[in-house]
Order: C-alpha cells, then sequence, then structure tokens
C-alpha cells in the first residue's frame, strides 16, 4: 500500500515535471518566432533553439516513458480502490488536462513557427538571386570595361 502511495507520488511528480518543461518549451517557441521574425535571421540562435527545444523535447519522452512504467504497475491498484485515491486521481486528471492544452498550444506555435522559417527561406533565396544577379551585372561590366582600352597589336608597315 506504501509501495503504491509512492507510485502515484512519483506519477504525480512527473505529470508537474512534464507541464514545466512544456511552459518552457512554449517559451522556447516564442522565442524562435521572434528570431524568425527578424528581418535579418541570426540563423545560429535559430539552431541553438532548435537544439535546446529538441533536449527538451528528449526529456519530455523519458518522462512520458517512465509515467507508462510506473502507471502500468500501479493501473490495478488505482482500478480497485479508486474511492482511495480519489484525490491523487483528480490531481492527475487536471494535469492532464493542463498538459494536453500546452501541447496543442505549442503545436498551433510550432505550425506558425515552420510558416515563418519557410518565408524567411525563400526571402533569402530571393536576396541570394539578387546578389547573384548583381555579381554577375557587375563582373559583365568590367570585363566589357577592361576592352575599353585595350588596342589590339597592330603590324607596322616599316617600308620607307
Amino acid at each position: 500500500m506504501a509501495e503504491q502511495n509512492n507510485y502515484i507520488m512519483v506519477m504525480l511528480e512527473s505529470l508537474q515535471k512534464k507541464e514545466l518543461l512544456l511552459e518552457t518549451l512554449s517559451a522556447k517557441c516564442d522565442a524562435q518566432s521572434d528570431i524568425v521574425s527578424q528581418k535579418d535571421v541570426k540563423w545560429s540562435d535559430f539552431d541553438n533553439n532548435i537544439a535546446e527545444k529538441q533536449s527538451m523535447i528528449d526529456e519530455l519522452m523519458q518522462l512520458d516513458e517512465g509515467f507508462e512504467k510506473v502507471y502500468e504497475r500501479v493501473k490495478p491498484e488505482i482500478y480497485e480502490n479508486k474511492a482511495q485515491y480519489y484525490s491523487e486521481i483528480a490531481k492527475m486528471q487536471e494535469l492532464i488536462t493542463r498538459i494536453t492544452d500546452l501541447s496543442v498550444h505549442i503545436q498551433a506555435k510550432e505550425e506558425r513557427n515552420r510558416k515563418l522559417v519557410e518565408k524567411s527561406i525563400l526571402l533569402l533565396r530571393q536576396d541570394i538571386k539578387k546578389s547573384r544577379t548583381s555579381v554577375k551585372a557587375a563582373s559583365d561590366y568590367y570585363k566589357s570595361m577592361s576592352k575599353v582600352n585595350y588596342i589590339d597589336p597592330q603590324f607596322m608597315d616599316r617600308k620607307k
């Protein structure tokens, strides 16, 4: 019985950690949006943000796996004694609802960020294309101008 209570407390702690991680991940999504919305995107900041988010996602996956393992252990006990664990179950349900809401919010933010990234990349490609066109035009200009002062070798007639 005490062991079951410990497992239930571990599950509650896991859900609380997951909620905090998701809140932090949501803030990282906002930061990513700010990075990508800038006129001159700092892609190194973007990469760092992605790496931090990936680390959080990995931690979330570990929390999910741990929660599932513990839940499988205590599942029979919880079902048999629902009344005894009513308050803990209610807390878990509340946390799961908040976690689900946060997850949906994050997915929406990620979709907006994906569109912003695509837009930034498109603008970057256009800038690169303009730069290449400008470089080619300048190169062609300098080639043609270098020929203006060039005099072809000529044969001189030395007969007197």
